[in-house]
């Protein structure tokens, strides 16, 4: 069997319907994760039976390069007058030669946090903006 190399996490692409806007350098927090309901039986002194909860996503957290685009801080903006607009959108992995190979999708989500960059005078550095968003689910998905 041949040996196969993993992907690389700095070449990845984000998507959200009706934004392109979506040169991230950083993408996090994305998963799913089930609680646990723990129980004892009557009568059952030592084992404690376990079973599946509530499921939860995590949010996800985006940043990027400030550019004079609007298109993120308007849905965020969106929301703070009161108008969620929930977005679908993938997260997607790709491999050395730029080919999508690995895919998460979101569905119903909306931005919960926008954060401008921290400035600095002293540096050189990209002023880099964050959103942070969640969402109902996520999927990975062939």
């Amino acid at each position: 069997m041949a040996r196969v190399d993993p992907y690389k996490n700095f070449r990845f692409l984000v998507e959200i319907d009706g934004i392109n806007q979506a040169g991230f350098s950083e993408c996090s927090g994305f998963g799913s994760e089930v609680e646990v309901i723990e129980y004892r039986e009557g009568g059952e002194q030592v084992a404690v039976r376990k079973l599946p909860g509530r499921v939860k996503f995590p949010n996800i957290t985006l940043k990027r390069g400030v550019t004079n685009s609007r298109e993120l801080y308007d849905w965020h903006r969106a929301v703070l007058q009161g108008q969620v607009q929930r977005k679908s959108g993938a997260i997607i992995l790709l491999d050395d030669a730029g080919t999508p190979q690995v895919r998460w999708v979101f569905r119903e989500a909306w931005p919960i946090k926008y954060e401008g960059p921290d400035l600095c005078a002293k540096g050189s550095d990209v002023a880099i903006e964050t959103l942070v968003i969640t969402c109902e689910s996520l999927e990975l998905v062939e």
